[in-house]
């Protein structure tokens, strides 16, 4: 508790004294009369005061007991007299924690209470993976004349932690039909459940898959295949390279962090399903993963391993710190750098002595986020390494799901060197360019020719606005890895 007395009133004891002063020297009635106007302030703020102790009970409640990255959550703060005294100038702030932003409303408010009234002031922050604390509200009293302050901090009932659920065991996907969970139907014959095609009788053919009613009408002898199936194999690869850590408005998630928390989700759906789930990602330190990263400099977790759940959960706990970090320093010295680079290649902007690119806008995204001309261009001359450490770790039979903001054309050419090796994939992609900014409008349409562009390779994408659930881009993509195509 922290009491303080302002001395607001020192200019009115000055006019009294003065006047006073003057109406004795000069035997003036009149302004010995007039000095009772600023004695009249001084003793009024003398008078008024402030009561012993802060008697105010607090609430806090919130509307989602267990939000999601990216909700928005209002908090509700009630404030009441408990006290037998006018609280004539009340004032509180709630204490919210730094790592949330408040996008609607205000956490303060001033108000004058009677005894066994209250008031209510509500605001709302956004959700983000973790615990969050609320510190107490601080209320401050003020005298009627604002020459006395009450100030203290006030336990609060109610909600004091904000949890953003982070993961399911369940599919969120009850009323989804999954015709299959664990296999892979293709397109070629062979060992299986569901008819394919008939062929011609060959020496050695299993007599089970004969076709004898074809044999009892016409004679011949042919051979029953059916739809060969694999056991599906997935590997879910989150990408959280630097070029994906912004957010669409200050104090949301990254797009990388919501790539992991997409990753994450997933990856419950899937293993709880049956299906045999590798996680992997890009944009990671490997030095805080030891153990888990290979010569490769990829963290991998195979469903073989005995404790693959524990290593998946410690992947996908690294890569939500990596991508909730500041990177806007990494951001502005990635684009420095790709200018740079790009300054040495002949036909690129930056050459004969143009000016730098301005902060403020798109960065180019024909460069890779190492820097640098994109490899994969037609006069790169290659694949990204990362694409081929990737390629050369990925089992024959797999299916693919890439989990990216698409902010740059690193996935679309990682898209495109699966689809030539016949890899299916998904690619599930959070959307944090919404703005109304013209930056904001040009990195919006080209996220769009990239998801386009991964189309037309064959991808199946599934594009997350950030106004709907992840359960909603969970029902559109879970089909395509628990279901046939």
């Amino acid at each position: 508790m922290t009491h303080r007395r302002v001395e607001r009133w020192g200019v009115g004891l000055v006019g009294t004294l003065a006047l006073t002063g003057f109406g004795v020297l000069y035997a003036n009635g009149t302004l010995l009369v007039a000095a009772v106007i600023p004695l009249t302030y001084v003793l009024y703020g003398a008078v008024s005061r402030v009561p012993p102790t802060v008697d105010v009970a607090v609430e806090r409640t919130f509307d989602q007991p267990d939000p999601r990255p990216g909700d928005a959550v209002t908090v509700t703060l009630t404030v009441e007299n408990v006290g037998e005294r006018v609280l004539s100038d009340l004032r509180v702030i709630d204490g919210v924690p730094d790592e949330l932003a408040v996008t609607d409303g205000s956490p303060r408010a001033c108000v004058a209470l009677p005894p066994g009234e209250a008031a209510t002031l509500s605001y709302t922050v956004v959700a983000k993976r973790g615990q969050y604390d609320f510190a107490d509200p601080v209320v401050r009293l003020r005298s009627l004349a604002a020459t006395e302050t009450l100030t203290e901090a006030v336990a609060a009932d109610g909600d004091v932690t904000l949890s953003c659920a982070n993961t399911v065991t369940d599919a969120p996907v009850q009323d989804a039909a999954l015709p299959r969970a664990g296999t892979l139907p293709t397109d070629t014959g062979g060992s299986g459940l569901e008819f394919y095609a008939t062929r011609q009788y060959q020496s050695g053919d299993p007599m089970n898959r004969v076709d004898w009613r074809h044999y009892a009408k016409t004679g011949e002898f042919v051979t029953v295949e059916y739809r060969q199936e694999q056991s599906i194999r997935t590997v879910i690869l989150v990408d959280t390279r630097p070029v994906g850590r912004v957010t669409a408005r200050p104090g949301y998630p990254t797009g990388a962090e919501l790539c992991a928390y997409a990753g994450e989700r997933l990856y419950d759906a899937l293993d709880a399903a049956g299906i045999a789930t590798t996680v992997t990602a890009v944009g990671v330190d490997g030095d805080a993963l030891d153990g888990l990263v290979g010569p490769d400099g990829l963290p991998w977790v195979d469903p073989e391993d005995n404790a693959h759940a524990g290593h998946a959960r410690r992947v996908f706990s690294e890569l939500q710190d990596v991508a909730d970090r500041d990177a806007a320093t990494d951001a502005l010295d990635e684009v420095r750098e790709r200018w740079q680079t790009s300054a040495a290649v002949p036909g690129t902007p930056g050459t004969n002595g143009d000016q730098a690119p301005d902060e403020t806008e798109p960065v180019d995204t024909a460069m890779t986020a190492d820097g640098g001309a994109d490899p994969t261009s037609p006069d790169g001359g290659g694949t990204d390494e990362r694409i081929r450490r990737i390629l050369a770790r990925l089992p024959p039979t797999a299916q693919v799901v890439v989990c990216s903001p698409m902010l740059d054309d690193w996935p679309v050419e990682l898209a495109r060197a699966l689809s030539v090796r016949g890899y299916p994939q998904v690619v599930v992609s959070p959307d944090v360019t919404g703005g109304d900014s013209p930056g904001q409008r040009v990195l919006g349409a080209s996220r769009r020719l990239r998801l386009q562009g991964s189309e037309r390779v064959g991808a199946t994408t599934v594009s997350w606005r950030l106004d709907q659930p992840i359960d909603y881009a969970l029902r559109r993509s879970l089909p395509h890895l628990l279901g046939g195509r």
